[in-house]
This record gives C-alpha cells, sequence and structure tokens, in this order.
C-alpha cells in the first residue's frame, strides 16, 4: 500500500466514484482497469546498486470524474539490479497492455530511462541496449528457466497411423533429457518390429534427436524422438502483468 508520507500525489483530488467512495476492493480494480489513463510512473529507490527500500507507483486520471487514481506495485522478488529493472519493465509492459494503453516501443522506452534518477539514467540506457534487452520478449525468454521435453511423433501409412506428437517427459537439465532420450530410443529399438525389408531401414541422430524411416518412403513410416527447448515462465505479477490483481492492492487516498 502507499503511505501517505511518502506520496507524492496527496495533494490531488482523489477519484470520487463509487467504487473508490464505497473502498469496494473488487470494484477499484475494476474501476481502475477500464478508466485509468493519463498513467504516470513514479520510482523512488535507494540506488542502482542497492534498490531497496524502493516504491513503484503508476498515478493517473479517472477518464470519469478526473480525480487521481493510483497504485503500488508489490515488492519485486531479484536479486539483482539486472533482475529488478527486467522485472519492473515487465511489469509496467503488461500493466499498460492489459488497460489497452500501450505504448510505441520508442516511448515506452524513454519514458522507462527517465523514471530514474538524472546519474542512474546513462546506466539505464546500457542495459536496454544489452542484447537480451531489445524486446519484451527476449528480456523474458532471457530471464526464465529452461525446459527440455521430449517429443515422440510417428506414422505408418500403410496401417493408416497418424497419431499426434506425444510428450514423453519434461527435465530442467537438459543432459537428463538427454539421457532419458537415449533410454527411450533404446527401449524403442529393442521393441520394434520393422514391417518392410530391413535394407530399407534408415536412421538419423543427434545429441536432441533420433528418427528411424523408411528409404523412399520416408512420410509414409518414421518414428521420432527429440527435445524440444522452451521458457518456462515463473507464475507471478511480473509474467502475469494482471491489472486488476494489481489494482486489488491499490491505494486510492
Amino acid at each position: 500500500m502507499c503511505e501517505r508520507t511518502y506520496c507524492r500525489h496527496e495533494h490531488e483530488k482523489l477519484c470520487s466514484c463509487p467504487p473508490v467512495a464505497c473502498r469496494d476492493a473488487l470494484g477499484m480494480a475494476a474501476h481502475l482497469a477500464e478508466n485509468m489513463e493519463q498513467v504516470q510512473w513514479s520510482l523512488t529507490y535507494n540506488s542502482l546498486k542497492e534498490i531497496k527500500p524502493y516504491q513503484l507507483c503508476l498515478v493517473g486520471k479517472c477518464r470519469i470524474c478526473g480525480g487521481r487514481l493510483c497504485m503500488e506495485q508489490r515488492p519485486v522478488e531479484a536479486d539483482s539490479t539486472d533482475g529488478f529493472l527486467a522485472a519492473v519493465y515487465r511489469h509496467l509492459y503488461h500493466f499498460h497492455r492489459s488497460i489497452g494503453q500501450c505504448l510505441p516501443r520508442a516511448a515506452f522506452r524513454t519514458k522507462f530511462v527517465e523514471m530514474f534518477r538524472k546519474e542512474d539514467r546513462a546506466a539505464v540506457e546500457d542495459w536496454l541496449s544489452m542484447p537480451e534487452n531489445q524486446s519484451i520478449h527476449a528480456m523474458i525468454c532471457g530471464n526464465a528457466k529452461r525446459v527440455y521435453t521430449i517429443v515422440h511423433s510417428w506414422a505408418d501409412a500403410d496401417q493408416g497411423n497418424f497419431p499426434a506428437p506425444e510428450g514423453m517427459a519434461a527435465f530442467t537439465v537438459k543432459e537428463e533429457a538427454r539421457k532419458e532420450l537415449a533410454r527411450l530410443v533404446a527401449e524403442e529399438k529393442e521393441n520394434r518390429t520393422i514391417p518392410f525389408p530391413t535394407e530399407e531401414y534408415c536412421e538419423e541422430y543427434g545429441e536432441d534427436f533420433w528418427e528411424a524411416y523408411r528409404d523412399g518412403y520416408a512420410a509414409g513410416w518414421f518414428t521420432r524422438y527429440e527435445i524440444i527447448e522452451s521458457p518456462l515462465y515463473a507464475e507471478n505479477i511480473e509474467e502475469k502483468g494482471g491489472a486488476a490483481d494489481d489494482a486489488a492492492k491499490t491505494d486510492l487516498r
């Protein structure tokens, strides 16, 4: 919750619409998401090296009555300055997207830099210029844990079998996924019956895939195991960016 003592906007007239006046938490959340405009970002912090204590608020005007609407971002779980900057960037991005007020990329990044003290802005600009911070997608993927899923696909046209690919197992350590891939391939080769002359049988393989197929008929008969790598997102506010969730914790004074 925002503290009156530290709020730079407490002198401004508060929104007087019924959800705010009645202190209805759910109503306030919906009201904020639907009617907050002219959103400003307000960040106070200790230093870039030691961010905490900090306070991040979003302050805007109610499009109905013109009064102040504001919300404070809940604490960010980040163990580094890079992690904090990325979490705040994602939060602001998803907030504007969720209320249908997306900013152009250049304007968003300029506003992000200007939220920091003048002496820190060059460092923030350098951070934004890093390859992993060139887009919100790259930023999220760069900070996400990886998951390695073994997928099995196969077909046998003569028997009319064209099943959908099947996820066999998922791991957060690639070497464990590779061990399981090797085990599945060995099991497949031991138990499989080849329904055509063995001289037409072919294999291709690498560290992260194995495929067997019939020469000249690869689309008609094959079996394949491969490791698919993808980001695993944490279920927290930075990734979800839910305005309603945040607004439920809004301090409207």
